[in-house]
């Protein structure tokens, strides 16, 4: 279980090393992890003023890490609820809800997350995006963000645009008859090129491939040209292989390598897969 959730379960309201203060006990009225979880976030801030000063960043964002921890445990309802009332609360203070900002992208958007929620960092987002108290440039920060999230919500439907590498511009609707869509976008870093690689030689998604029931498509951030095009046609002979100069722009992707799922009518099943959470959905012996 989870560190911060385990306080909750052990009853610890002591504070804990590298945090602001002692966590809320639920009592013991509340007999369910989920009643429990709801209680401590919905009380989780009562004895922090977020008005004032943070004298203490990176005790700062340990309890906000924290906090966070108890979400997956706890109502979407009363998530969201608190969510929106710390916003509200930090916005008497624009260095705070500065900070604010920055803390809930690094838990619950950016690498550093440990629990990824659209929707979530979405309620943190958009009131940053729109707060006329932030400068100019931060503003555009979370706003590109949301655009980029927006774009490819689960069930939205993504028909890219990609040069192969013959040269020719192509779109995934030219692949006629897929049953399923795998897209796995690389940068030039070794963790692509290791996941890359991984992919090639799993047993389980190659039986995919080969049976019709899916089309890997690979999507490499980088512009066309002949070398690229000669040495990507070397990747899988079982895989489509493309570039896209402007995917990482145009497309929530977080981490490379990323991989998202498609059905046959090009909706986004799943998104933001890492390749060992790819290679655990096609196989769940993995």
């Amino acid at each position: 279980m989870a560190g911060a959730v385990a306080i909750a379960q052990d009853q610890q309201a002591e504070q804990q090393p590298g945090t602001l203060f002692a966590y809320p006990m639920a009592p013991d009225t509340c007999s369910t992890l989920e009643s429990r979880c709801n209680y401590i976030i919905t009380h989780f801030w009562d004895n922090y003023d977020i008005s004032r000063p943070i004298a203490d960043d990176v005790a700062f964002e340990r309890t906000f890490r924290d906090f966070v921890d108890f979400f997956r445990y706890s109502h979407r309802n009363i998530v969201m609820s608190v969510v929106r009332d710390l916003i509200n609360k930090a916005q008497s203070n624009t260095a705070n809800l500065q900070k604010l900002g920055e803390v809930a992208e690094r838990a619950l958007y950016g690498t550093e997350a440990e629990y990824w929620s659209d929707e979530v960092y979405v309620a943190f987002a958009k009131p940053l995006a729109a707060s006329k108290q932030l400068p100019r440039e931060v503003r555009d920060h979370y706003a590109s963000q949301l655009a980029r999230i927006n774009a490819v919500q689960v069930g939205a439907k993504l028909d890219l645009e990609y040069v192969g590498i013959d040269g020719l511009k192509h779109r995934l609707s030219d692949l006629a008859g897929v049953k399923s869509y795998v897209l796995l976008f690389l940068d030039d870093s070794t963790d692509s090129m290791i996941g890359r690689l991984r992919l090639s030689t799993d047993v389980a998604l190659n039986a995919l491939l080969n049976s019709g029931e899916a089309v890997l498509v690979c999507l490499c951030g980088n512009k066309y040209s002949a070398e690229w095009a000669t040495t990507a046609a070397g990747y899988a002979d079982n895989w489509t292989i493309g570039c896209s100069e402007t995917m990482a722009r145009d497309l929530d992707l977080r981490v490379f390598p990323c991989c998202y799922v498609l059905d046959d009518q090009l909706n986004i099943v799943n998104k933001s897969l890492s390749v060992q959470g790819l290679m655990s959905a096609v196989n769940p012996n993995y």
